[in-house]
C-alpha cells in the first residue's frame, strides 16, 4: 500500500510540474530552447584605419531598430524589450616572439557611453545594449596602450529573449558595415565577406 500511495504522489508531482511549465511557457522547456529568430545587427568602428597611434580612441557603435528583419522567414518584427541582448568583445594580439595570437584585453582602456559593462577578463569584455527610442544602442570607446598588431571581435548574441517572452529565442549576428576590416594585416586577400572582426596595428 506504502509503495502504491508513493507512486501516486510521484505521478501527481510530475504532472504539477508539467502543468507550472505549461502555465509559464506555452512549449515544453526543450521547445523553448530552440532559436526562433535569426537578426543581423550592425556595428560601425570610427576611425577604421588600419594603423593607430598609442593611446588613439577607436569608437565602436550600434544604433539599429528594434524592428528587425528575421533572416528565417524574411519578415520585420518587433524585438524590443530584450532583457539579455548584448556581446563578448575578445581582443587579441598578434606575439611576433611565439608567433601566436595571444590573449589582451589588459592591452586597452575603455570608455563606454551606451551600455553596461558586465564582465571583464584577459580575453573578453562583455556588454549588454540599451534600448533607446526604439532602437538598440551601444557606444564604446577602446583605447591600445602598447604598440603592435591587434584584433577585436563581437560575439554573437545567442538565446536571446525579450522580457515578456522568454521562450521565444533569438540569434543576433553582430557584424561590422561601412567599416574597413583590415584583414590585408592578418593576410587576408579573399573577398569582402561579413564579419565581426576588425584588425589594426598600434604603432
Amino acid at each position: 500500500m506504502e509503495i502504491k500511495n508513493r507512486s501516486i504522489v510521484t505521478a501527481g508531482a510530475i504532472l504539477t510540474a508539467f502543468l507550472f511549465i505549461k502555465a509559464n511557457c506555452t512549449k515544453l522547456p526543450f521547445d523553448c530552447a530552440k532559436t526562433v529568430y535569426s537578426f543581423q545587427l550592425s556595428v560601425k568602428a570610427s576611425p577604421d584605419k588600419d594603423t593607430i597611434n598609442v593611446g588613439d580612441t577607436i569608437w565602436l557603435e550600434i544604433n539599429e531598430p528594434t524592428l528587425i528583419r528575421d533572416g528565417i522567414s524574411g519578415e520585420m518584427i518587433d524585438y524590443s524589450g530584450t532583457s539579455n541582448l548584448g556581446s563578448a568583445l575578445s581582443f587579441s594580439f598578434r606575439d611576433t616572439v611565439i608567433n601566436q595570437w595571444v590573449d589582451a584585453a589588459n592591452r586597452f582602456k575603455f570608455s563606454l557611453e551606451k551600455g553596461v559593462e558586465l564582465r571583464v577578463t584577459q580575453l573578453v569584455v562583455e556588454y549588454q545594449f540599451f534600448e533607446e527610442n526604439q532602437h538598440f544602442r551601444f557606444k564604446a570607446g577602446i583605447i591600445p596602450q602598447q604598440k603592435g598588431l591587434h584584433r577585436l571581435l563581437f560575439s554573437s548574441s545567442n538565446n536571446t529573449f525579450r522580457s515578456t517572452d522568454k521562450c521565444t529565442k533569438a540569434s543576433f549576428a553582430i557584424n561590422f558595415k561601412e567599416t574597413n576590416h583590415n584583414r590585408h594585416l592578418v593576410g587576408y586577400t579573399g573577398p569582402d565577406v561579413p564579419g565581426g572582426d576588425l584588425n589594426f596595428y598600434v604603432k
